[in-house]
């Protein structure tokens, strides 16, 4: 929806993984917000770095940006794996 105000607003984009996916990334957040991010109150598994708010801002304009993330795997399964034998 877009923003037909006056007021800048936040817009924040998550990228969800299936849970055998063993995606690497992480997501930076403030400390104080690690207990809203728990699994118990989000039903997920967040993949966060937490840190002071101060750091966060300091690394805010800094980071990857676009299309600078890695989405391969780690360990990543070899193609036998997923063969079926007939």
């Amino acid at each position: 929806m877009p923003n037909l105000s006056k007021e800048p607003r936040v817009m924040l984009a998550f990228i969800h993984f299936a849970p055998w996916y063993r995606n690497p990334m992480h997501v930076e957040f403030a400390s104080d917000l690690a207990p809203l991010l728990t699994p118990a109150k989000t039903g997920l598994q967040v993949q966060a770095d937490f840190m002071p708010a101060a750091e966060i801002e300091k690394r805010y304009l800094n980071r990857s940006f676009g299309n600078d993330y890695d989405f391969d795997q780690q360990n990543r399964l070899d193609d036998s794996f997923w063969k079926i034998s007939g």
